[in-house]
């Protein structure tokens, strides 16, 4: 198979809309006419609880770390990976497969960086619970540590103070892409944080 492949393969798992199809199969409605309106895990737990969002988290995480894996398989490029990647999350919010209206591509990126920098990964997802377990809001869980994503990313990159995060240039560039891209798809959160009418869990929503 040529390398190139990977890319449209990379495209086509992202879009795969897990929350979408869980939720036609598991109550029959439409995830995105119900809760925030969101095709993402999040919305999912809340409007059908924690059984069907399982498989969400599986196949969300798993479609980011593929997408990537089979570049990195292929081994020809060396910024294949990193577009793949890339690929990946802009299929998860944009799917073919369900009018182009997809998630926020927190879980997938997460899938995709496990890939590409596993302690990287693992370090904003452990900075993810903090935030989550300090607010109980999601949406500020995932805007810090995607803003973490960048700021580790250019740690490394720069600095000889944390080795462990060694990157190329192509991590960086994903990783600033990748966090300005998914904080820019919580625009409608930030507006609801503002205005304190952000659903949190364990908090009663305002009106």
């Amino acid at each position: 198979m040529h390398p190139l492949f990977a890319l449209p393969i990379a495209y086509i798992l992202g879009s795969i809309p897990s929350a979408v199809w869980v939720a036609k199969i598991y109550k029959g409605i439409d995830i995105r006419e119900h809760g925030s309106r969101n095709a993402g895990l999040t919305n999912v737990f809340r409007v059908l609880g924690w059984k069907p969002a399982i498989p969400v988290i599986l196949v969300d995480l798993s479609k980011g770390f593929l997408a990537v894996y089979i570049a990195i398989l292929l081994n020809h490029y060396d910024w294949l990976p990193i577009t793949a990647g890339l690929l990946a999350i802009f299929g998860h919010s944009f799917t073919c497969m369900a009018g182009f209206r997809g998630g926020k591509g927190v879980l997938t990126a997460l899938g995709v960086f496990l890939a590409l920098q596993p302690v990287l990964a693992l370090t904003c997802f452990a900075f993810w619970g903090l935030l989550f377990a300090a607010t109980k809001y999601v949406s500020v869980a995932s805007i810090g540590a995607c803003a973490l994503l960048g700021v580790l990313a250019t740690f490394g990159y720069f600095s000889e103070i944390l080795p462990v995060y060694k990157l190329d240039i192509y991590v960086l560039v994903l990783s600033w892409l990748v966090s300005v891209f998914v904080i820019v798809k919580h625009k409608a959160n930030m507006v609801r944080l503002w205005n304190g009418t952000e659903n949190g869990f364990g908090k009663k929503r305002k009106t």
